[in-house]
């Protein structure tokens, strides 16, 4: 799953959202044999019982089987086994270019490095905000310099993801995130994330504890693509 191309990552997500793929068979494949093909994958997941067999035909002198994974326990073995391998890549993950565009408030430059991270990684979750959320604070972990805080009492409401300096003489970053239903809404989301946190005051804590300059980014998500506005 870690070297999956494009393809097969869209195939995982398909599954772990609870739909089907449609595969060949070969029962005498073997995990030796595991890396000479895509097809193969599939192939060593459903003989080890990590997918089952919906139904199955035969084309010009093929096997072929509508695959599922079998159910919800197995179902949480593969999401374990994504965040696992996204935590690893994050590890490996040259991040200098995202923290230094948050730092200069460089809105293009995180919107390209968020949606890059995303094309390359497993979604699931069917892309709610929660998914979002817990993917940005991934990646903002990785962060030497700020300290996260998520889903934090601030003002009048919750802020959702909070970055912030150890000393107050150093930067806080208020980050409020929205999904769209459709990618010509991202920009009017951003927005509608910058209101709220100016309506609920979200800085006012951070204030209160002394810090002068707070940036505030609204983010939103659609699909793989995301959009940052300050």
């Amino acid at each position: 799953m870690e070297e999956a191309d494009l393809e097969t990552r869209k195939e995982i997500e398909k599954l772990i959202a609870g739909e089907t793929i449609s595969k060949p068979v070969h029962e005498e494949i073997t995990y030796g044999d595991i890396h000479e093909s895509k097809d193969n994958l599939w192939n060593f997941l459903y003989f080890t019982g990590y997918l089952k067999k919906q139904c199955e035909w035969l084309e010009d002198g093929t096997i072929y089987m509508e695959l599922a994974i079998p159910n919800m326990e197995i179902r949480c073995i593969y999401r374990n086994t994504i965040l696992a391998w996204f935590d690893r890549k994050i590890g490996q993950t040259d991040m200098s270019s995202f923290f230094q565009a948050i730092d200069h408030e460089d809105c293009e430059g995180m919107s390209d490095f968020i949606s890059n991270q995303l094309l390359d990684t497993i979604s699931f979750f069917d892309y709610a905000e929660n998914y979002y959320h817990g993917f940005l604070v991934g990646l903002l972990k990785a962060s030497k310099k700020y300290l996260v805080s998520s889903n934090r009492e601030s003002g009048m409401g919750r802020t959702d993801i909070l970055l912030r300096t150890p000393s107050v003489r150093g930067n806080a970053v208020i980050i409020e995130l929205k999904t769209a239903a459709r990618f010509q809404e991202m920009e009017k989301k951003c927005q509608e994330a910058l209101q709220q946190i100016e309506e609920k005051n979200y800085e006012a804590e951070l204030r209160k504890e002394g810090y002068s300059h707070i940036a505030k980014f609204g983010i939103c998500f659609y699909k793989k693509e995301c959009l940052v506005r300050k």
